[in-house]
């Protein structure tokens, strides 16, 4: 089967805007807002839109010919000849048959996407995520569409990778055929190989697993995450071609104990992560493999070994969390039901091409069958839902554990009536829910969806760890939990062998869901712009990062935790001042004079808070551990602005991959140090690329012109795509009274 990238010279239509542009692209990544639109506030005044996606098929001379849309953002139909061949919505892969839609030698595609701030409390953007592919059997006897899965096996002390798959014969005559599986290392050298007979009925197809011997063994891990590829080909069809299905995949071991939680390779492990949201404030929706990658490695630097995705991810971001060494728990569905309704024909559809495209991936640990389910108390026909649902996934992969997860609801009327509730206990949710907690209905109500499933998921229920699978004999799941309360769930998870980990909601600033007047959450360990804020800090002393202090003031005016010593209008006044760090005694100075020795350590959730009266100068914080000093850091009053520094993760950018360039500003005194105040207007140029995108981390952003932005915090974000036909790429940064700055990115095409 051959594949067709059809993801370069595409025709947009948005309104009054026409243009052309390459996939992936979010159409409502620069869009105006409308800051009165209906329900715009939940995800960032984004109004409704409308966009058509247009372009030329290539010609196909024969064969059956499947269509992939994959990463949809939005809703909407899809056409070929201006035919409607079927409905796109969610971000799983759409496939569609469509050759008998192809007619003679010009034939067209176009997609048709609309959004509304009303369908989701989340930025949704518009367009398309992923990509579009084209999957052509010219073979009268070749592997289905899809179909290929590899897992791996050890036996009698030998590893073997197992590939199976569907191969179907179209002819009306018994083929036989041969299947040859190679295991290819992550240098691309043959690492096993092997091939089996079959024989396929006539107008009929066979499951066949085709077991190869791989030699030298690497196990895929968060710390050596080390990628295979397996090739399948089906070799004795009509055609002189053979196109191997390719899978890149990993050797990893999953097991779970009733007593001590989750196992990968052998070894005892603790998910420790967050959610992340599928949009970024630099692309929108738009799913792009070096975004990923910077975006996993920030929240790995912070000790996150895992994240919690809701909704199909894109292979960018399923490759980037392989590559990069990222653990994945993926929530299959955003929800079950809809008005009621099961969402059966349409969620059975995108949950089959969802975790096709999923199970191949080392990275992923955990299914889930949807986030956040109210169904968990059995509304609306849940249990039976949710039952129905894990043993499908698991028909389709019974590699990984499946979870479902709630929250504590309000109890309804009739819930309350059932435990023998009277009515006067429950006229407030308040109230409603402490008559439930002293009948146990959380633990009643839910039972029957934790049944069905492998592991029970919590959303903010950390206090329940302990007792619930104690109550119940099963393994937990943070799915979700508060940062407000992360020192206490962190907690919990480790104390708790059957709690097999916990997500932190969330890791990542993303568009969308803020406050009022916000056009970002702003709740997360990372900024928008990617870079570690405050409470990251703290994470990393949480998760367990030794020899560390980090000083912050908490903002007068906002009572924000700031890594700032710069505020003027309270000069004489009284701050308060924390340090983070893994001591169990803080000495703070200020200039060399001693303010005073506060414990922090676990009985002060590693903070040691002081208050000082403010003075221009040099903070300095020194952590002691039993007595021995392990930290030692220092916060100075920075100057007025005068230069930028110019800063980025990789200098090197593939074409061939797509790779964009990030750059970091920072706007800096004279000594080098970052002046957090600075809101300074500044400009980007490109030289040998183009600018895609300039933004900072105020969650208020109000931009007039696409090539200058402010910086805020004193920090700013360009992204640059290399132009193909150079070999360098540079990028400069001025801002008034600013000294300015270059920096460049080498092309490799």
């Amino acid at each position: 089967m051959k594949s067709v990238d059809l993801n370069s010279e595409w025709n947009i239509v948005s309104g009054d805007d026409r243009y052309e542009c390459d996939l992936p692209h979010d159409v409502t990544l620069n869009a105006p807002r409308d800051y009165s639109c209906a329900f715009g506030q939940l995800n960032g005044y984004i109004p409704e839109a409308y966009a058509t996606f247009t372009r030329a098929l290539p010609q196909i001379k024969h064969g059956d010919v499947v269509l992939v849309v994959s990463g949809v953002c939005g809703y909407g139909d899809i056409f070929v000849n201006d035919r409607k061949i079927g409905v796109v919505s969610g971000r799983a892969p759409n496939a569609f048959y469509i050759t008998d839609e192809l007619t003679g030698s010009h034939n067209e595609l176009r997609i048709r996407l609309h959004t509304s701030p009303a369908m989701s409390d989340k930025y949704l953007g518009l367009g398309i995520a992923g990509g579009v592919s084209l999957y052509i059997a010219d073979n009268d006897v070749d592997i289905e569409y899809n179909s290929v899965f590899v897992k791996t096996a050890v036996a009698s002390g030998k590893t073997y990778a197992d590939i199976a798959a569907v191969v179907y014969n179209r002819t009306d005559t018994a083929k036989k055929v041969i299947l040859e599986g190679v295991i290819k290392n992550a240098r691309g050298k043959r690492a096993g190989k092997k091939q089996r007979k079959v024989t396929v009925k006539a107008n009929a197809s066979i499951d066949v697993t085709v077991r190869v011997r791989m030699s030298n063994p690497y196990y895929w891990s968060v710390d050596d995450p080390y990628i295979y590829t397996a090739e399948l080909a089906a070799i004795g069809g009509e055609s002189e071609e053979i196109t191997p299905v390719v899978k890149r995949f990993g050797i990893v071991t999953r097991a779970l104990s009733s007593a001590r939680g989750l196992y990968l390779n052998n070894v005892n492990t603790k998910l420790f992560g967050a959610y992340v949201s599928h949009a970024d404030e630099a692309l929108g929706c738009a799913s792009n493999y070096s975004n990923e990658v910077r975006r996993l490695r920030a929240l790995k630097a912070v000790g996150y070994n895992a994240v919690h995705l809701v909704g199909c991810p894109t292979d960018a971001m399923l490759d980037a969390c392989d590559d990069v060494g990222m653990l994945a728990f993926v929530d299959l569905a955003s929800h079950l039901t809809e008005n009621k309704t099961p969402l059966d024909g349409i969620l059975e559809e995108d949950t089959a091409e969802a975790v096709k495209s999923l199970r191949n991936h080392p990275s992923v640990v955990l299914y889930g069958i949807a986030d956040d389910v109210p169904e968990c108390y059995d509304r609306n026909d849940g249990h039976a839902l949710i039952d129905s649902y894990c043993k499908y996934i698991k028909s389709l992969d019974d590699t990984r554990p499946v979870t479902v997860s709630t929250r504590e609801l309000v109890p309804t009327s009739g819930e309350l009536e059932a435990a023998g509730c009277k009515k006067h206990v429950f006229d407030n949710a308040a109230a409603a829910i402490n008559a439930g907690r002293e009948k146990g209905l959380f633990e009643t109500l839910t039972a029957g969806a934790f049944d069905a499933v492998d592991v029970s998921g919590f959303n903010y229920l950390y206090p329940l760890y302990e007792t619930e699978t104690t109550k119940r004999d099963r393994l937990a799941v943070g799915a979700r939990t508060s940062s407000e309360r992360a020192f206490e769930s962190i907690d919990a998870t480790e104390k708790n062998d059957r709690v097999i980990g916990d997500f932190n909601d969330h890791g990542i600033d993303y568009p969308g869901d803020g406050k009022y007047g916000e056009i970002i959450n702003t709740e997360g360990d990372i900024d928008s712009i990617c870079c570690e804020k405050p409470q990251g800090v703290y994470k990393r002393i949480l998760l367990g990062e030794r020899n560390i202090a980090y000083i912050v003031t908490l903002d007068p005016e906002t009572n924000e935790p700031v890594n700032m010593w710069n505020h003027p209008r309270y000069l004489g006044q009284k701050v308060e001042i924390k340090v983070y760090t893994s001591g169990d005694v803080v000495a703070l100075y200020l200039d060399g004079r001693l303010i005073g020795r506060r414990l922090a350590g676990k009985i002060n959730k590693h903070i040691a808070s002081f208050t000082a009266d403010y003075y221009p100068g040099t903070l300095e914080a020194v952590a002691y551990f039993k007595g021995v000093e392990c930290a030692r850091t220092t916060l100075k009053t920075a100057g007025t602005p005068k230069t930028i520094r110019l800063t980025t993760g990789d200098k090197n950018l593939s074409v061939g991959r797509k790779d964009l360039g990030f750059v970091q500003i920072e706007v800096c005194d004279r000594d080098g140090n970052l002046v957090p105040y600075a809101m300074r207007s500044l400009n980007a140029t490109v030289v040998g690329g183009d600018l895609v995108g300039f933004i900072n981390a105020d969650p208020m952003l109000r931009k007039n012109e696409f090539d200058c932005c402010p910086a805020y915090g004193g920090r700013a974000l360009a992204v640059v795509r290399p132009d193909p036909g150079e070999t360098k790429a540079v990028v400069k940064i001025t801002g008034e009274g600013l000294l300015s700055s270059k920096i460049s990115f080498k092309i490799k095409n």
